[in-house]
Parts: C-alpha cells; structure tokens; sequence
C-alpha cells in the first residue's frame, strides 16, 4: 500500500512545486481512502518515502536523489524536501518521482526497500516507483533471484526496466519499448490489485516520464476507489497520481484534476498523453 505523484514542468515556479509537493506528504499522513480499505485500522503511508528528480539545464540533464526510511510527513523528512524542492524548481525543465511506502509485514523493511528503485546500463538510467502487489515468485525465477530477500516492487521494476532497455539498446521507439514491457509485465499483477506505477527514464540526455494504472479482476469500490489515479495538466505543468493526492491539492488544482482509465500515459510539460490502453 503505497502513494505516488509523477511531475514535470518547464521553468516552474517555486510555489507551484512546493504546494503540489506539500499535498502529496499530507496524503501520505492520513490518507482517508486506505483507511475506509482497511476498516479504520491503518491511514498513514508510513514506511519510508523516496524522491528522484532529473533535471534539464541548457539541454543537458542533471540528477537529484533521495531515500528515507521516516515518514514523509516527519519533520526531518519535511526538512529534506524543502533543500531538493529549493534545488529543482531551479531546472529549466523537471521530470520527479515521489513515492511513500506502507509496506506489509510480509515484505522485507528497511531503507534499501524504499522506492523508486534504480536501474542503470550502458545507455540508459531508470527509476521506477509501485502502488500494488506483483507475483514476487514469478519474478524472482524469472530474473534468477530470491525473492524473500526482495519486495516485489523491487522485482517488478527490475523486469519492466531490464526490458525497457534490451529494447532502447537494440534501436526501439522509447514509447514502443514502454508499451511492450508493461504489456508483458501486466500478467504479473496479483488478483484484486494493481499495477499503478511510475517510470522516470534518461536515455543519452534525454528523459521520458510514465505512469501507468491498471487493476486486475474485480474490485469492491473501496478497493476500486484506492487504487485510482488522477491527473493535472496547465501550462508548463502535468501531474498524475494517487487519488489520494486530490483531497490535499489547493482548489485551483483540485478542480481542474481528471481520473485516468487503465493504461500507459507519458507526462510532458502541459500533457498527459495515453500511449496504450492495459
């Protein structure tokens, strides 16, 4: 059980980043959908957050990074934030990941366990982020690891990322390997959950920014309602993600938000773009 925002924007104001930013801790703190899921027994996403930020300056990117094991909405965490949202409302152009972990008690804890989850090859960097449950076994066969030393995000993320790059590498369209790997890697996605996620890819000097939203068999609605994504977009500015986001956005975003049907979306500065249905 988790929450996570994808943003980018162009030459954005501080303001605008550090509002957005300050609603997704408040949706970490109580999120009132996991609580009316859980019966009352758990709101908060409490297991440690991750942020990752690639940033273009005169064309060439730049990388901010950072994993915790606090809660978002711990004040040293809110101390943290406030230095990188200083920091990256300075690039010309912002592609971010943010991500808050609740995890269960049957998966691994600790810092390393924080998404999102760093790939790296010769030609590309990847950063992937996870709201669901995957099939932790299948995966782990599949990629010839153990899986009780892992959490299946981790695992997912390894999948989907390792494919994304066998395919770029060998000369693919960017958004063509996107849409294969996540066609591939749906089958993986546990029974009454979902694979709502978040890529953040550097290709050269280029980056590409994903989410995705996808739920497999059928849900109560308060399953159904939790495991919605939404989306913003204005000018220079988009963002998606848990729905949860909403309930803290200032009105003049709340009242212009949209909620995603299932299947692959690329953000770009002022778009949200459907790239393939799941």
């Amino acid at each position: 059980m988790c929450r996570l925002l994808a943003l980018t924007g162009k030459e954005l104001d501080e303001g605008a980043t550090r509002l957005i930013i300050e609603a997704f801790v408040e949706s970490s703190k109580h999120d009132p959908y996991y609580e009316r899921l859980s019966g009352g027994r758990y709101y908060t996403h409490d297991d440690g957050w991750g942020l990752t930020a690639v940033g273009l300056i005169n064309d060439k990117p730049t990388v901010a990074r950072h994993n915790s094991l606090e809660p978002i909405y711990h004040e040293a965490s809110k101390r943290v934030l406030d230095l990188f949202i200083q920091r990256i409302s300075r690039y010309h152009i912002l592609y971010l990941i943010l991500h808050s972990r609740k995890g269960s008690l049957t998966e691994p804890y600790g810092l390393e366990y924080t998404h999102p989850f760093m790939r790296i090859s010769e030609k590309c960097a990847a950063w992937f982020a996870h709201n669901g449950g995957a099939n932790k076994e299948e995966l782990a066969r599949k990629l010839g690891v153990n899986p009780w030393l892992r959490v299946d995000s981790e695992l997912l993320g390894h999948y989907i990322m390792d494919n994304v790059f066998n395919c770029v590498e060998s000369g693919g369209n960017v958004d063509e390997c996107v849409k294969s790997a996540y066609t591939e890697a749906r089958k993986y996605t546990l029974q009454r959950s979902a694979l709502n996620t978040v890529l953040l890819l550097l290709v050269d000097t280029k980056a590409y920014l994903y989410i995705t939203h996808y739920v497999q068999g059928e849900l109560g609605e308060d399953r159904k309602q939790y495991y919605t994504i939404v989306s913003y977009t204005g000018d220079n500015l988009a963002f998606a993600g848990s729905i949860t986001l909403k309930e803290y956005l200032p009105s003049e975003y709340k009242n212009k938000v949209v909620f995603l049907e299932p299947g692959v979306y690329r953000l770009e500065p002022g778009a949200v773009t459907k790239i393939c249905s799941l």
